[in-house]
């Protein structure tokens, strides 16, 4: 009998098992999809053989219990399966890096020192052992019965099942971190709520006592590292969404509250992964997302965070075998949707559909796309069709998808961009070369939620002028709503003084933390002709110098803590404008650089034009029914796809409200 096994799947076993055992794992594999032989069984055997010289101890925890506990330690040992943990001595270098951070703010980002040193342990050599050739068997026994206990003494889980108990409390780890003892080291250090999570009426209610107490991480992405170990993660909580979702959810799992995390690949609003945490609602068994300090978890909905998904998935301990099965005859599968920890929950949150899409394949697989400024990206794959159609299930309503298959390490489209409708209608997006109307564009990316908080962060901020540092002062303007534009604009009225403009200062808001990226002193409305400027408040001055670098991607926070700023115009030109620009993304139309408009037609990209930007927007004849793509040809990388609909310029971000 042959193996008929293609490299998508090998390479899925070889990080199975490793290749000293590639052969057997094959053979099991392939065995399990041909035949009636329990694939449980099969891989409870697999496992075993992983173990190697540990396998007494796996086979002891194995024997160890029987029942309901039975076939939890025979769940826990399937999981193990490729589990392994990634540690070195540059990783141990990163997390004393990381004891540095100040615990007071939550912007905290590494000075050019510390940059330095984590680049530096980032690269160095990093070991990799496997879970069932070092796990005890005192280990695993003590984390069934800790975690059983749990499942036993609180009331909100006296409803689950064993299959829910193993995948969403039971499992010692997360990701690739180094396994440790943590759950009673939560249980101590957030022992303060333990009184409030035991009186909790439900899952969720005690789900939001662990997310107000956990509270959000100290952001910093500027070092790469595997997941962090549990206990790393409450001595330094530093890191992104991963992090901050790791950390809950052994919180979570340490005080018997069912949960997991769930993420998307790509985002339709910006090309980057996301993950957030979910917790099992034992009232109506619906799994409720949160994120900490933004939406804390509650009964009465599944909330909108401003992000669109495309497709979500839920991270699994065990291994779907249904996933390898659905991507074995794919060559080349992309290894991002062959994880065979990832399940398909997109229906939880946007109920099950369909889309039936016109694709010229060619013969090949036809993946759902999403478009990012490295090229289009899959998240999924369609189901076969006979008839010229593509059958993509359980999509995000209301996005911009394509149609794309695989050509080398790179995907094209084979197929017009469409968006499933929320009446289950399948919209394609046809350029209409007769009907062509003026497009008045203003930025090439969606202005997304992180950004739209920083744009509104000057929200109170007061901008005075004088001649003299010391005053007297004249009040110019108060913003009082947020910015149409990253360039703040406040015209100078020559009548307002009876000298000309030499300093400039301003008030920060009375509650808010402002981020402000650069303060101009201008000599005409476009802040072409800009006056040198210089910080002259006596405290924080070299980080406030971040105001007048001409970098609009340095900014500084301006707190009502901080001395009152002042700055000096060090030069005898008339100031006709001040523009005080908020920390963004840089991604707005400005004066002076160069653009090209494309749109989408079915064998590509095609130009509308370029143009030199003569203010803060640019227009350009763009055909009806359109995708368009905006790009800044003199800098920057970030753009996204949009369509100009009723007078204004949709990105997916636009496109849907839920």
């Amino acid at each position: 009998m042959g193996l008929g096994l293609n490299n998508s799947e090998i390479g899925i076993m070889q990080n199975l098992g490793g290749t000293k055992n590639l052969f057997l794992a094959l053979f099991v594999l392939s065995f399990v999809f041909v035949s009636c032989v329990s694939a449980d069984d099969v891989l409870t055997d697999q496992a075993i053989s992983q173990a190697a010289f540990n396998a007494p101890e796996i086979n002891k925890a194995l024997n160890y219990y029987g029942g309901e506990k039975g076939e939890a330690a025979e769940y826990l040992v399937r999981g193990m399966l490729g589990r392994y943990s990634r540690t070195g001595i540059g990783l141990d270098s990163i997390e004393m890096l990381y004891r540095e951070f100040p615990r007071t703010t939550k912007n905290w980002q590494f000075d050019s020192i510390q940059q330095s040193k984590g680049k530096r342990y980032e690269e160095m050599t990093q070991d990799k052992t496997l879970d069932l050739q070092t796990l005890t068997s005192e280990y695993i026994t003590h984390n069934i019965d800790d975690s059983w206990r749990m499942k036993e003494s609180r009331s909100w889980n006296k409803d689950l099942s064993v299959g829910e108990f193993c995948e969403l409390l039971l499992p010692y780890r997360i990701g690739d971190e180094p396994v440790s003892e943590w759950r009673e080291t939560y249980r101590n250090a957030l022992d303060s709520i333990s009184g409030k999570i035991g009186a909790a009426a439900n899952s969720v209610e005690a789900a939001a006592a662990i997310s107000k107490a956990l509270g959000t991480i100290c952001y910093n992405i500027a070092v790469k590292t595997p997941h962090r170990s549990a206990l790393a993660l409450l001595d330094s909580p530093v890191g992104y969404c991963r992090e901050e979702c790791d950390r809950n959810l052994y919180a979570m799992r340490a005080f018997g509250i069912p949960g997991a995390i769930d993420e998307f690949l790509v985002s339709p609003d910006n090309g980057i992964s996301h993950q957030w945490n979910v917790v099992f609602d034992n009232v109506d068994r619906r799994f409720r997302m949160f994120d900490n300090d933004k939406y804390p978890p509650i009964r009465d909905s599944i909330h909108y965070d401003g992000r669109r998904r495309g497709k979500v998935y839920r991270r699994t301990f065990a291994l779907d075998m249904e996933r390898l099965k659905r991507f074995r005859e794919i060559p080349d599968a992309p290894s991002e949707l062959t994880d065979s920890h990832l399940k398909d929950v997109t229906a939880e949150y946007f109920g099950h559909n369909r889309a039936d899409v016109r694709v010229d394949g060619k013969g090949k697989p036809v993946y759902l796309g999403i478009f990012t400024p490295e090229g289009y990206r899959p998240i999924d794959i369609a189901e076969k069709s006979w008839s010229g159609k593509a059958i993509f299930r359980d999509v995000e309503p209301d996005l911009i998808y394509f149609p794309i298959v695989r050509e080398g390490a790179e995907y094209a489209a084979c197929g017009n961009p469409f968006m499933l409708l929320k009446d289950g209608k399948v919209h394609e997006f046809i350029p209409d070369m007769t009907r062509m109307g003026k497009a008045t564009l203003t930025r090439k990316m969606p202005l997304w939620l992180h950004s739209l908080a920083r744009m509104k962060s000057v929200v109170g901020c007061k901008v005075q002028i004088g001649q003299n540092a010391e005053g007297p002062w004249l009040e110019v303007d108060s913003i009082d709503s947020m910015p149409e534009h990253s360039f703040y604009r406040i015209p100078i009225r020559k009548a307002s003084m009876d000298t000309k403009v030499r300093y400039i200062r301003i008030l920060p808001p009375p509650v808010q933390c402002s981020q402000i990226s650069e303060v101009i002193a201008s000599g005409d409305s476009l802040a072409l002709n800009r006056l040198p400027m210089s910080v002259v408040t006596d405290s924080l001055r070299e980080r406030k110098k971040k105001l007048v670098d001409g970098d609009i991607l340095t900014w500084t926070n301006y707190k009502t803590v901080h001395p009152i700023l002042v700055l000096k115009v060090d030069s005898d030109n008339d100031v006709d404008n001040i523009f005080i620009v908020p920390r963004n993304d840089d991604n707005y139309v400005v004066p002076g650089e160069e653009y090209e408009l494309f749109y989408f037609d079915r064998d590509g990209w095609k130009s509308l034009g370029r143009k030199t930007s003569q203010g803060f927007s640019i227009e350009f004849a763009a055909p009806a029914n359109a995708v368009l793509w905006l790009r800044n040809l003199t800098k920057g990388r970030e753009e996204q796809v949009f369509i100009w609909k009723d007078g204004r310029q949709l990105f997916n971000t636009n496109l849907g409200s839920k």
